[in-house]
């Protein structure tokens, strides 16, 4: 059988000649498409649903929130697996679907069930982002060099650019921002004042929340053009809030603070993490290196560390 084989590629050079230049492009076109990953998935395909529910117990949650979910979720295809749990204002369940699914049609399933659950009124639950517990592929740190620039500063420039610049980025699905106060105003009110006011914190609240909007009107006929009106009335300013028709100032006094978070940072920086879809490529981490380093602030620099393989 060799020395037939050997025979005809001797007697058939050219097309053997063929055949292995064949093999050869067929060779590294197979390589080049070929996904290496540098830091390998081997986490199963999983869907989270995440509900909060402040201030109850987690016997009531669990009760209301996490049962009626486990039953809605039961049935689902290529579900191996559900496990819950519950805490005090938290429920958590965890779905695992088998390897042969396809992890956006796994949520696309999910959703289609979450939107037939009964959950008591006011009560949304949430799917988790699908990212991979190995896909935390970025650290990094906001740091001021300039002493009129506090950490609370640092994040609200973290949550209003970077973490939506950040998002731009192919393969990112979510940041997770923590440490440093963030910036919040507060109306201090005085009881004696409600009292002799004959109101209640609640009307205040609702009078605020009512008169921080926007509101449309209709137009205006300047010839052959129309003119449209709105009236503006979100608050821009401590001012605002003291001038509108119930007028705080009579009874409270408003002034910006700062809500610290449950683990702030003792040092002054606001950190944050960048995770990784499953499906990304391994250039992700490269592409949010280097768009960190484009960004150019007067006061602000950004620090990261090296990419991390643990979520």
């Amino acid at each position: 059988m060799i020395r037939k084989i050997v025979d005809f590629a001797i007697a058939n050079r050219f097309i053997v000649l063929v055949l292995a230049v064949l093999l050869f492009v067929w060779g590294a076109i197979s390589f080049h498409n070929l996904p290496v990953e540098a830091y390998p998935d081997v986490a199963n395909n999983y869907v989270s649903i995440i509900t909060q529910w402040p201030g109850r117990s987690a016997e009531e949650i669990e009760r209301q929130v996490t049962v009626p979910t486990e039953i809605q979720m039961a049935g689902i295809p290529h579900l191996q697996n559900l496990r819950s749990f519950t805490l005090a204002g938290l429920s958590t369940l965890m779905l695992t679907f088998d390897d042969s699914s396809i992890n956006d049609v796994n949520r696309e399933h999910v959703l289609e069930r979450m939107q037939q659950v009964t959950l008591p009124a006011g009560l949304q639950s949430q799917m988790g982002t699908d990212w991979s517990p190995v896909g935390q592929v970025y650290w990094y740190t906001l740091e001021s060099a300039n002493p009129a620039y506090d950490v609370m500063e640092d994040k609200s420039l973290e949550d209003w650019f970077m973490e939506k610049s950040f998002k731009q980025v192919h393969g990112v699905v979510d940041v997770a921002s923590f440490g440093g106060p963030t910036r919040e105003y507060q109306i201090k009110l005085d009881p004696d004042k409600l009292v002799s006011y004959g109101l209640s914190i609640g009307q205040v609240e609702q009078q605020v929340i009512n008169n921080n909007t926007n509101a449309g009107g209709s137009f205006i006929e300047q010839g052959a053009q129309q003119v449209n009106v709105q009236s503006l009335g979100l608050f821009t300013t401590v001012k605002d809030i003291e001038d509108r028709p119930v007028p705080p100032s009579t009874y409270a006094t408003s002034a910006p603070s700062r809500r610290d978070p449950k683990s702030a940072s003792a040092r002054s920086a606001a950190p944050g993490i960048t995770p990784m879809a499953p499906s990304s490529t391994t250039k992700t981490p490269s592409k949010a290196s280097s768009f960190c380093k484009r960004v150019r602030t007067p006061t602000l620099s950004s620090r990261a560390s090296k990419p991390k393989s643990r979520s």
